[in-house]
């Protein structure tokens, strides 16, 4: 139990950022105060693949990149949530580039240890290996090519230029990995993710680099359990508390104002911590400067008949289909984020359209007849099917955000961020969430000491 000579830590937001950090500080001994404007401890952590409303096992979210292994190193300090809680993932990269054969890329052992692999011979990959740790230090400006195909084939002339397997995989791996269009992608900021290291270019890591999350263990054992060690550590939980405004001084935060005119007065030694989605944020601290563009996510989940026996993603270049997520029994299908779901009452065509889009990608790149494991309604060419759209957890951000973060200032000195939006080198997502909680945990833990 840690020793701290300071007051208490205030944490506005309940999600999984907030929760996370606030269960680790209770545990460390502080004296921690969750407050959330819905009820703390509940799960709004999807990327893009929000669970239905109606139901949160209808939908399952998708499978995620952590090489580093922080999400599943985080519940292992937690042995009452079962450890099948975080799978390893078995993820590939599909790429069309007009007649030319199609690339298909094995992304377990880490992104770009696969792109620099797929390449023949040594001159070839050492020149692809420079180039990807090159980018790292490229301008904020610059940006990833949007190279996409726009369908199943191109002209001979876009088919036979060199390279372009490896550019649609980075153009493809910024749509996915940031949920943002290719040419809004800072290419440092992809190379930083790609490459967290030029020795991992070259390491004879055989660990999975993606993992898949079970939500229904998520909402109904791991997200109560870490309630429960919050409240018996001593921690307290504010529900129904929305942030509307922040007072200080010139150095620090000295007034939280709530709605239903709740204020809470911040004594010397407090710490503010904003584990906040960024437009709340925003509105919260209107000087932080973060402004993100919204982004929203459309989604459509197939129900299966048959389950899978382990999870799998299919990441493709397609100007329909982003990405493809095989996960328990449902088929998850991320739709291109440049197409729109029509409003005229054509949503059936559409998702029959997206059907037979998977049912020729898996067969293609998985190896999977999603046919034999479906089970279509009479008269109808696709399984049931519940369509998502839903403003995105985690955020877009506008070009040059990165170098921004880089130079992030907070206004007060007792105030502390946390969330997927923050860690440098991360890209949005759990990954960032948990690399960001043990970040300021760490910050918190100094600051308390006085």
């Amino acid at each position: 139990m840690a020793s701290f000579t300071s007051g208490k830590v205030h944490v506005v937001g309940g999600g999984l950022a907030g929760a996370a950090l606030a269960t680790r500080m209770a545990e460390d001994g502080a004296e921690v105060v969750l407050y959330d404007e819905g009820e703390p401890f509940e799960s709004r952590w999807t990327r893009g693949m929000q669970t239905a409303p109606e139901n949160h096992k209808t939908a399952e979210p998708e499978i995620f990149y952590d090489p580093e292994g922080l999400v599943a190193d985080y519940f292992a300090g937690f042995p009452e949530i079962p450890k099948k809680l975080i799978r390893p993932a078995h993820c590939v990269i599909g790429l069309k580039r007009g007649r030319r054969k199609p690339a298909v890329i094995s992304l377990d052992h880490g992104i770009a240890r696969a792109l620099v692999a797929r390449r023949l011979g040594f001159v070839a990959r050492a020149y692809t290996a420079l180039g990807l740790s090159r980018q790292r230090f490229a301008s904020e400006e610059s940006r990833v090519d949007n190279v996409l195909s726009s369908g199943d084939f191109d002209s001979d002339e876009q088919a036979n230029q060199p390279g372009t397997y490896h550019r649609d995989a980075l153009a493809v791996l910024a749509e996915t990995l940031f949920s943002i269009p290719a040419h809004r992608c800072s290419r440092a900021l992809l190379a930083r993710v790609l490459v967290p290291k030029i020795s991992a270019l070259f390491s004879k890591s055989h660990e999975p680099v993606f993992s898949a999350i079970d939500p229904i263990i998520l909402n109904d054992i791991a997200l109560p359990t870490l309630r429960e060690r919050f409240v018996a550590a001593g921690g307290t939980v504010m529900a129904r508390t929305k942030l509307g405004d922040i007072d200080s001084t010139s150095e620090f935060a000295t007034d939280l104002l709530f709605n239903d005119d709740i204020q809470v007065v911040l004594k010397p030694g407090d710490a503010v911590v904003l584990a906040l989605h960024p437009r709340p944020l925003c509105d919260a601290v209107p000087d932080i400067g973060i402004p993100p563009a919204p982004a929203r996510r459309q989604t459509v989940a197939f129900e299966m008949r048959r389950p899978f026996a382990e999870p799998s993603c299919l990441l493709v270049s397609d100007d329909l289909v982003r990405a493809i997520y095989c996960h328990r029994r449902h088929v998850q299908v991320s739709l291109n984020s440049s197409f729109h779901m029509p409003t005229d009452g054509t949503t059936d065509q559409i998702v029959a359209r997206v059907w037979q889009r998977c049912l020729w990608l898996c067969n293609q790149y998985l190896n999977v007849d999603l046919k034999a494991r479906s089970r279509n309604a009479d008269g109808i060419d696709h399984p049931k099917f519940s369509f998502i759209d839903a403003e995105a957890p985690f955020p877009e951000f506008t070009p040059g955000h990165a170098a921004l973060r880089d130079r992030l200032r907070l206004p007060w000195k007792n105030l502390f961020l946390c969330g997927e939006s923050f860690p440098i080198g991360y890209a949005p997502g759990p990954a960032a969430i948990f690399a960001s909680v043990k970040q300021v945990r760490h910050q918190l833990q100094h600051y308390l000491r006085g």
